[in-house]
């Protein structure tokens, strides 16, 4: 059986720096609300970063997202570090 090579993932390196932020939420296993109040941004504000991040890197699931970005972390800044105001 001859085996098809899996297309390499998207890289974060697209992501503006605060959707790096919610994406760095979701990565530790944050709600959006929970986001929200670390970034002192709505809940709603953080479900529009989270599908324009989703969109960017062609992830239609969370789930699909996070195999995106796990295999990425260490690129990740801890959630709220970011100084840009994107």
């Amino acid at each position: 059986m001859i085996r098809q090579r899996e297309a390499p993932h998207p890289s974060i390196d697209c992501l503006t720096s605060r959707e790096q932020d919610v994406l760095s939420g979701l990565v530790c296993g944050m709600t959006n609300k929970e986001i929200g109040r670390e970034l002192g941004i709505s809940h709603r504000t953080v479900e529009i970063h989270r599908a324009r991040l989703m969109r960017k890197l062609g992830a239609p699931t969370l789930s699909a997202l996070l195999a995106i970005a796990l295999p990425q972390r260490s690129r990740l800044a801890p959630i709220g570090s970011s100084n840009d105001l994107n």
